[in-house]
């Protein structure tokens, strides 16, 4: 009986006992009462009436009312506990269950009778006649109930912990990262940091040597896109070229680092690994109107260098780091949003599966995201292949269970919103969600055979009255403490089978030196998030190295980047891992430390030259003998776009999704929600519609945002040719490039195509560049011209043609 109380409703009026309209006649097991029982206050007491009560009601509770209001619920769902007569009488949040000797008056009659004023319980199917007149007659005869007040705790089977072997603990993500001696090696003219020791002494020992630095232009524009994901403009080359200090490219880092710009490309990075989406998608597409609140936050995060470990920690748990009065209280709610952003089921028959199914996508995002474990494998059974039982499943499951991220679990569900201002507008916000809750789910789950025209319009005036008034308010998307209980381990992941109870915690091959232990009446959110960050774990800092070395280097130290176990591969370099996990710790977890730490080193300024004879030696180059060449990103390939061609909006923040919030999208709505991609903002900040993702972004391999993706699959198919050359995007750009060359470029064609080259590829021009690009001007221009054009339109016309064939080059597409 999920949510019985989740709304706030007055007690229907007391009336003359009666049952209410809808409720059945007596018969069946009713009439058993009537004719054994009289209507007195002695019955209460009867040993008979006692008898009757084990035999006939309480089995109905504990089938169909105790998987969330029984004596393993905690406080109960919505505060409501039905094992005591005690917990009926004193009810949840909107009062007592029962009135003893008045069904009519009593809120458990109406939602066991689907009463449309009340939420129907049990949700997924009314109980049948004889049932609910069963329990209407033990109301009526003021509630019998054993003295003891509660019933036995049923006999659970207990499912044994699986052991963990001497090989599980040496596995080595297992291990405490250790400080390595720095490697010796012969070629110490190539060293710049401590970084390139470790991968030049496992090139010499298999006789390689490192390809030659890149040049200047290659570099500056490697490293651009890298903390950007925007070319470098000819003048920024130009002061790089011409700057002949001996630290001139740090210099250009630190410049680099310290643009709002970095955040942009940087937050990118994390918003696919939190699975970041405007919208829920799955069957019902929900908008996420405070989404965006998220993603402003992480991209602040990152121009701040706001210390790692304190990014994880508010993620999991800010709500419950900081105060209403605390300076951060703001960014730390909206930080919470991670846990929310997943796709999320709010329309399910079956809420006590619906809220696991949710827990469950929350704890394999975590667990992948920070640890880079698929510890959600073990739901249903030990993990296969990693030692993860079910009982370390149900550890971190009964955190996240104990955390509040719906309001209610029914058909049509809504998500949490907290009021980022003060306590009286989130009491207004909290207000409000229950008038918005309690119409809409008359709407959707109420009798809609004896609803008027006139009715339903009135209730969704007060939804759609509700959220007008909501909207004044700055609100999050972010989850908080709710009915605080430890779970039981599922047998095969089926909540209709629960075994015994598992204390909240982490898997014990992470759990370290100390014990994990959560404080009374705390979901274990904030120890969890503070365990996250601990000395004792060996995985939180070996992850974010991994991923920040894969966003430069191409591919992680562990390719696999979202999975260390045993299925996952194993690192390249674990010396050169453990170093930079230190590295980062004694840093002050600062990732822009690692940026100058990776960046500075000659490993990354290598060229990407092939050499044949190290290739013959390792072909996937997992020694890292060359820099690899990449094609740009979406958002990149978008951004340059109209970065070269002076349209790009460089405002940051906001909000862009035209659509309210928990609205349904519809195929229209997506539709408009993608026409905000006309705007000339960089991608990150237009909308990302689960179910209905801009044909731009999936023809250029975004990657799902159902799931955490720590690294992008960069394909080569048909489609990204074709856009780049019938695109209206590629139409706009090429022709404002070609207006530009022939504004700004002189008369000239040799100068025209040599200021082409500078703004579009960041090089220059060879001679035989220019000699062949003149040729192809002239011959377009005599072709236009042929076909009635005017001069001028001619010439456009031939530029724009130039600049269209530069747009599809590898030299544009592909970061060297």
């Amino acid at each position: 009986m999920t949510g019985l109380y989740a709304i706030a409703r007055q007690p229907p009026p007391a009336g003359t006992g009666r049952l209410p309209r809808t409720a059945p006649r007596p018969t069946g097991l009713l009439l058993f009462w009537v004719c054994f029982f009289p209507m007195t206050a002695v019955a209460r007491d009867n040993p008979r009436a006692i008898e009757v009560f084990e035999k006939t009601v309480r089995p109905l509770l504990v089938k169909h009312c105790y998987e969330c209001h029984g004596p393993e619920s905690g406080a109960g769902e919505s505060e409501l506990r039905l094992d005591s007569l005690a917990g009926i009488l004193k009810g949840g949040k909107s009062g007592p269950a029962v009135v003893p000797g008045k069904p009519g008056s009593s809120l458990l009659m109406h939602a066991i009778n689907h009463d449309p004023t009340v939420t129907a319980m049990p949700p997924e199917k009314r109980l049948s006649r004889a049932q609910i007149a069963t329990l209407a007659r033990w109301v009526a005869i003021k509630p019998p109930w054993p003295v003891a007040g509660r019933a036995a705790k049923p006999r659970r089977p207990r499912v044994a912990e699986s052991g963990i072997t001497d090989a599980d603990r040496r596995f080595w993500a297992f291990q405490t990262p250790r400080a390595p001696q720095l490697p010796q090696v012969q070629n110490q003219a190539w060293v710049r940091n401590p970084v390139d020791p470790f991968l030049l002494s496992r090139l010499e020992a298999q006789g390689l040597a490192p390809a030659e630095p890149a040049d200047r232009r290659t570099l500056i524009r490697r490293a651009t896109f890298d903390l950007h994901g925007l070319p470098p403009t000819p003048d920024q080359v130009h002061r790089f070229l011409n700057d002949q200090s001996p630290d001139a490219f740090e210099r250009v880092v630190e410049r680099l680092l310290n643009s709002p710009r970095y955040g942009e490309k940087w937050g990118r990075h994390w918003l696919d690994v939190a699975r970041y989406s405007d919208s829920n998608g799955m069957d019902d597409n929900i908008a996420f109107a405070d989404a965006w609140r998220y993603r402003d936050y992480v991209i602040s995060v990152f121009n701040q260098d706001t210390p790692y470990d304190q990014f994880v920690r508010d993620q999991v748990a800010g709500d419950l780091l900081t105060t209403w009065n605390a300076p951060r209280r703001s960014d730390a709610v909206v930080a919470t949003t991670f846990l929310m952003l997943g796709q999320k089921q709010p329309s399910a028959d079956d809420p006590v599966k619906q809220q696991l199914d949710i827990v469950d996508e929350q704890l394999d995002t975590l667990t992948r995201a920070f640890l880079a474990m698929t510890v959600a494998c073990a739901r249903c059974h030990d993990h296969k292949f990693d030692p993860y039982s079910q009982r370390d499943y149900y550890a971190l499951a009964g955190i996240l269970r104990s955390t509040t991220s719906m309001l209610s679990f029914r058909v049509d569900a809504k998500f949490n919103v907290t009021a980022l201002t003060n306590p009286a507008d989130n009491a207004v916000v909290s207000r409000l969600e229950q008038q918005m809750d309690r119409h809409d789910d008359v709407l959707v789950n109420g009798n809609k055979l004896d609803m008027t025209a006139e009715l339903r319009k009135s209730h969704t005036d007060e939804v759609n009255a509700a959220y007008e008034k909501m909207s004044a308010i700055p609100t999050a998307m972010a989850v908080e403490d709710g009915a605080v209980a430890d779970m039981p381990v599922l047998l095969r992941g089926n909540h209709l089978t629960p075994a015994d109870l598992v204390a909240r915690g982490v898997p014990r091959i992470l759990a370290g030196s100390r014990s994990f232990s959560v404080a009374a009446g705390a979901s274990g959110r904030r120890e969890l998030a503070a365990w996250l960050v601990s000395p004792d774990n060996p995985l939180t800092a070996r992850v974010m190295v991994n991923r920040i070395w894969q966003w430069h280097m191409g591919t992680g130290i562990v390719a696999s980047v979202d999975n260390f176990g045993r299925l996952g591969q194993r690192p390249q370099n674990p010396e050169l891992l453990d170093w930079l996990a230190i590295r980062f710790v004694e840093s002050g977890w600062s990732i822009k430390a690692m940026h100058r730490l990776i960046m500075c080193s000659s490993a990354y300024r290598m060229s990407s030259r092939e050499n044949q004879a190290a290739r013959q030696v390792d072909p996937e180059n997992r020694l890292l003998w060359r820099m690899p060449s990449r094609r740009l990103q979406a958002e990149e390939l978008r951004d340059s776009l109209l970065a070269v061609s002076g349209q790009l909006d460089n405002t940051m923040g906001g909000r862009t999704l035209p659509i309210r919030n928990h609205k349904i999208m519809s195929g229209s709505e997506i539709s408009k929600c993608n026409a905000v991609h006309q705007q000339p903002r960089r991608t990150i900040y237009l909308p990302v519609i689960r179910s209905g993702l801009h044909e731009f972004l999936t023809t250029f391999d975004f990657p799902d945002p159902s799931v955490p993706a720590g690294r992008r699959h960069a394909t080569t198919v048909a489609p990204q040719a074709l856009y780049m050359m019938n695109a209206p995007l590629i139409d706009t750009s090429a022709q404002r490039v070609a207006r530009l060359l022939m504004k700004s470029a002189g008369t000239g064609i040799d100068d025209r195509v040599r200021a082409a080259y500078a703004l579009l590829l960041a090089r220059q021009a060879a001679p035989v560049d220019v000699s062949q690009w003149k040729r192809f001007i002239d011959r377009r221009m005599q072709l236009a011209a042929a076909t009635g054009l005017q001069p001028d339109a001619a010439e456009l016309e031939a530029w724009e043609s130039l600049v269209r064939v530069l747009f599809s080059s590898n030299t544009f597409i592909y970061v060297q």
